[in-house]
């Protein structure tokens, strides 16, 4: 699967927005298609920190569990989950004040995964741009 990014300018600090990422109860606010989110493990949120996401994606439902594995605030966190055999890397990167880039970075998955790629991509590309537009909407009228 080819790599997938998309960025925002949102105007307000990286401070203002680095929390709204990864934080439970910020996550449901923004995400599209969020059926389920929570914290399989305790205390504050930071490198190795799990969740539980549940999606629906073009109709179809998809549980992932995610790993923080890069937690700089507020300018980088990066996370990591498997998605039918594909291993994703999704690394959130905040520049300047602020432009939010978005990328997921898939590798692995065999012959399986060379099957699905190009049936997932264009799925993940419109979810990627939405999930941010919707992020940068309800940080901007705040």
């Amino acid at each position: 699967m080819a790599r997938v990014e998309h960025s925002v300018e949102i105007a307000r600090p990286p401070e203002d927005v680095f929390p709204w990422l990864l934080e439970e109860d910020k996550v449901r606010q923004w995400t599209t298609g969020l059926r389920g989110y929570e914290r399989l493990d305790g205390g504050p949120v930071g490198t190795g920190s799990r969740f539980r996401q549940v999606l629906e994606v073009s109709g179809e439902h998809i549980t992932v569990e995610m790993e923080v594995t890069a937690y700089e605030p507020p300018r980088r966190a990066e996370s990591r989950f498997e998605l039918r055999g594909i291993d994703v890397v999704n690394t959130y990167a905040l520049t300047g004040a602020t432009t939010l880039t978005q990328t997921l970075d898939p590798s692995g998955g065999g012959f399986k995964g060379r099957l699905l790629i190009p049936i997932i991509q264009p799925h993940l590309e419109r979810k990627l741009q939405a999930d941010l537009a919707a992020l940068q909407a309800l940080l901007q009228s705040r």
